[in-house]
């Protein structure tokens, strides 16, 4: 049951959407199982709708629907392919890289970034599925959430590969020592802004 609810990879790393997904889906399929079960062992049990086993049965609609509702919601976004992430993967060894992030804007509206790159000036993002109006309210209202924590990274978001790869060669893959704490604290900030 602990594997059930417990992912073993945590949010920003590659696998964890993949992951969580297959846990959702998991989750909302026992569940069903389980309202099925009681609904169908009551009716066989007493012939009549009306009963107690129906009160665990219908129960368990809630926390289903929880769950396949948040497994529809990732299950649309698609892993950064093994090809980009190998173009990557400097940023992945030198820990500058938060994969499959859907960021959570304070009016509760979500944006799936595909890759991110937190470094010493700035945050950059590749998404492949934004339109231009949503664009820009998402990089404003990041930067004015880091500010309010005394961070003063900007977030530029690429929808284009090759325009984001053009901006990663202008990026240093290592981190100097005096802004590293620096960088660990808009991840983590970024993070928690994110589902």
């Amino acid at each position: 049951m602990h594997a059930l609810f417990h992912n073993p990879y945590q949010k920003g790393q590659y696998d964890y959407l993949v992951y969580r997904r297959k846990q959702q889906l998991l989750a909302a399929l026992i569940c069903a199982f389980f309202v099925v079960a009681f609904v169908a062992a009551g009716l066989l049990i007493f012939h009549k709708r009306k009963n107690l086993l129906m009160i665990p049965g219908l129960m368990m609609v809630l926390p289903m629907a929880n769950f396949l509702v948040t497994y529809l919601a990732i299950a649309a976004f698609k892993p950064l392919s093994a090809e980009r992430r190998e173009q990557v993967k400097a940023f992945d060894d030198a820990g500058m890289s938060l994969y499959h992030l859907i960021y959570v804007d304070e009016k509760g509206k979500r944006q799936y970034l595909d890759y991110t790159v937190v470094y010493q000036n700035a945050i950059v993002a590749y998404c492949s599925k934004i339109t231009k109006e949503r664009k820009a309210p998402v990089e404003t209202d990041c930067i004015l959430r880091l500010k309010k924590k005394n961070i003063n990274l900007r977030l530029k978001i690429y929808t284009e590969w090759e325009a984001f790869m053009e901006r990663l060669g202008d990026i240093d893959p290592e981190v100097p020592e005096d802004e590293a704490a620096k960088v660990e604290k808009a991840e983590e900030l970024l993070l928690g802004m994110s589902l």
